[in-house]
C-alpha cells in the first residue's frame, strides 16, 4: 500500500505552497481519483482526515494513476498554463480537459487499474 498526502504529490511535480495549498492540492488529488472512478468503474476512496494533513491509501499502480491524473487535472483545470507572446506572436496552451490525447491518457490510466490479471497454475 502506498499513502499519498498533498506534500508528497507536490513534492513529486516541483511545486510549493506558491503554487498550491496543501487543502487545494487536496481537492486535485479527490478530482484525480473521481476521474478515475468515472472512467474506469472504479470505488477507490477519496482521501480523509482533517484539510491540509488529508492521506489515501492505495495500491502502488493505483497511487500511480491518481498521480499522473492529478498533475493533468492541477494544469488544466486549478493553474491553466495560460498564454504569452514574444515579438508579435502568442501562444496560448488549450484547456488539457478538451485535449483528446490528454482524455486518452485518462481514460488508459483507468482501463489499467481494471484489468484482470490471470494467472496460470
Amino acid at each position: 500500500m502506498a499513502s499519498l498526502t498533498a506534500a508528497k504529490v507536490k513534492s513529486l511535480m516541483h511545486l510549493t505552497d506558491g503554487n498550491i495549498s496543501d487543502t487545494n492540492m487536496e481537492y486535485v488529488i479527490d478530482q484525480a481519483i473521481n476521474e478515475l472512478n468515472l472512467e474506469g468503474n472504479l470505488d477507490l476512496p477519496n482521501m480523509g482526515g482533517t484539510a491540509g494533513s488529508k492521506t489515501v491509501s492505495l495500491e502502488s499502480r493505483e497511487a500511480g494513476a491518481v498521480q499522473r491524473v492529478a498533475r493533468v487535472i492541477y494544469y488544466s483545470f486549478y493553474k491553466k498554463l495560460g498564454s504569452g507572446g514574444l515579438s508579435g506572436m502568442t501562444a496560448s496552451s488549450p484547456d488539457l480537459a478538451s485535449d483528446p490525447t490528454v482524455q486518452q491518457a485518462v481514460k488508459e490510466a483507468a482501463r489499467r487499474l481494471v484489468e484482470i490479471d490471470v494467472g496460470y497454475g
